[in-house]
């Protein structure tokens, strides 16, 4: 069963922005980017004006892999301060606790029982797919947050542009290596977010001397990375850098490295998400940087663009959302905000 979970140019823009297709326009480089980038930018989907959209009859369902992990107990964050805002009271939340099995009973318990929007993380993209097209063929809306789901259609979908996210992974490793040197990577390519941060970084690594020495599956549980990572090391104890794509493989890519004695080779370990883990390992040193996704905002922006198709509205069927570099300078920020998140 596959588990579906869920830097910068130069020294200065630590703050840069990953740019999306909503916030930044695509004409914009980087550069340009991670210049305009403010505070009140970040939240300025919260300030949009949905006072002419009517909630009436509006019954929201909304389906979790799993919303054990501060990822995705910021999605539901988001979703319910939405809903709170915008006067949505017939909601029902619910988690798959990490089984497709319960998932796809939740998907079409909600779909007998009434909703007309469904907002689901899966758990798996291909194993929900048959419910969620039979949920769409009965007339619900279905908004997939995060991962999307590999088989049915149409639905909408919200999550950042994973494949950036690769990019500036690779962009920062090359600026911080001065363009040559070894590097390995933890991957998972049944995982589309995963895949798609993969292709990213080795897209970009085509275009420099980087060498990529080892490419190991083992990116999703912390203890498969640990192994991997651990793997990796013995066979390539002179690498430079080494790519966590996501918190775990990060940490086990940590963790291995630490064990192998090998703290003080200046290794740069990179990492994905604004985790407890992940921020406390770039304030503490152990991770070089990393970037970071706003899953708040999937769950605020899909419940906006539940009332939006509610009302007869055509949204973006694909919305990609901005994310940030975190480095050693700027990590205060992203750990006042996940805890505000989490609150």
């Amino acid at each position: 069963m596959r588990r579906w979970m869920t830097a910068v140019l130069g020294t200065a823009l630590a703050a840069a922005m990953c740019t999306g297709t909503i916030y930044a326009s695509e004409t914009e480089t980087m550069t340009e980017a991670a210049e305009g980038t403010t505070e009140a930018s970040e939240d300025a989907y919260k300030n949009e004006d949905m006072s002419g959209y009517k909630v009436d009859g509006l019954k929201i369902g909304v389906s979790f892999g799993q919303n054990v992990h501060p990822f995705f107990k910021a999605m539901q964050k988001g979703i319910e301060d939405a809903c709170e805002a915008y006067g949505l009271g017939d909601v029902s939340i619910q988690s798959a606790d990490s089984s497709l099995e319960k998932q796809v009973t939740q998907i079409e318990n909600l779909t007998t029982g009434g909703v007309n929007a469904l907002l689901v993380n899966p758990y798996d993209s291909q194993g929900v797919a048959v419910a969620v097209q039979n949920a769409i063929n009965q007339g619900v809306n279905v908004f997939s947050m995060d991962i999307s789901v590999d088989g049915a259609e149409p639905t909408y979908h919200i999550a950042s542009d994973n494949k950036k996210i690769g990019t500036l992974l690779a962009q920062r490793v090359d600026e911080m290596l001065g363009g040559k040197g070894k590097v390995a990577v933890l991957v998972d390519p049944s995982v589309s977010s995963l895949k798609l941060r993969q292709e990213g970084f080795e897209e970009y690594l085509k275009g420099t001397d980087l060498e990529l020495v080892a490419e190991q599956n083992g990116a999703i549980e912390r203890t498969d990375a640990l192994e991997a990572a651990e793997n990796v090391l013995q066979a390539h104890s002179d690498i430079q850098a080494f790519i966590g794509l996501n918190e775990n493989s990060a940490m086990g890519i940590a963790s291995a490295i630490q064990s192998a004695g090998l703290s003080d080779k200046g290794i740069i370990v990179t990492g994905v998400d604004s985790t407890e883990d992940v921020m406390n390992a770039i304030k503490d040193g152990t991770l070089a940087f990393g970037v970071a996704q706003n899953p708040y905002q999937m769950g605020y922006m899909s419940v906006q663009n539940a009332i939006k198709v509610h009302n007869g509205v055509e949204v973006d069927p694909v919305i990609e959302l901005n994310c940030e570099y975190m480095t050693a300078d700027n990590i205060d920020k992203f750990i006042e905000r996940e805890a505000a998140y989490n609150s």
